[in-house]
Order: structure tokens, then sequence, then C-alpha cells
């Protein structure tokens, strides 16, 4: 048995390939001047979500994207903000979440990405 498995051991490890896959996901041009005037690209629900969080963050970089398909219970947002500065990532995440509360509770999730600005 011990014998048999050393065999296979190599065999699998020789065709294990990995793939990759983004569901609901479309290019969106990525804005790199912040403005408290959200993109007109932004559907409605990604401009309220915008001007909310640039309005408490005042973020360097902000980028929010509704991965749904357009019915708005999925958001992807990126913040890059001096407000989370020193602070871990959970604390990051947490600022954010008590931002948009009464938001995510129409939400199906939320994929947040937070850094300090340098």
């Amino acid at each position: 048995m011990a014998s048999s498995l050393r065999t296979l051991i190599p065999l699998v490890r020789s065709t294990t390939t990995t793939t990759s896959a983004r569901f609901f996901s479309y290019s969106r041009p990525t804005w790199n001047i912040v403005s408290s005037t959200p993109p007109a690209s932004l559907n409605e629900g990604e401009k309220h979500l915008y001007s909310k969080l640039f309005e408490k963050f005042q973020p360097s970089k902000l980028v929010v994207e509704d991965i749904s398909g357009g019915c708005g219970s999925m958001y992807q947002v990126e913040v890059v903000s001096p407000s989370f500065k020193d602070l871990s990532m959970v604390k990051q995440h947490r600022m954010v979440n008590d931002a948009l509360k009464e938001e995510i509770k129409g939400m199906h999730g939320i994929r947040l990405t937070t850094k300090a600005s340098p």
C-alpha cells in the first residue's frame, strides 16, 4: 500500500493544474484621480457608495464596482486613505464596514481592499 502511494504522489503532483476564474466581472476604467463627484460611468448604487466613502475617508484612491451583474447585491470596493495609517487591515475593514453599515444590510456581500496612503 505504501509503495503504491509513493508511485502515485509524483503523478498527482505532475498533473495538478491551477486555474482562476472571476465570475460576474467585466472591465471598467480605473480612476487615478479621485474626485468628490463620482465618475459618470458608475451606476446609482456605485455612486451612492462612492460619495459616502469619499466623504468619510478623503481617499487618494477609490474604486467602487457592482460585481453582481448590475442588481446591486455585491460590490467590490478599494479604498486607499491616510485615515488607515498605522491601523491593521482588520481595523481598516471595520471602519469601512461601519461607514457602510446601512448599505451592507441590503447586500449579499462586499469584497474590500484597503490600504493606507503613503
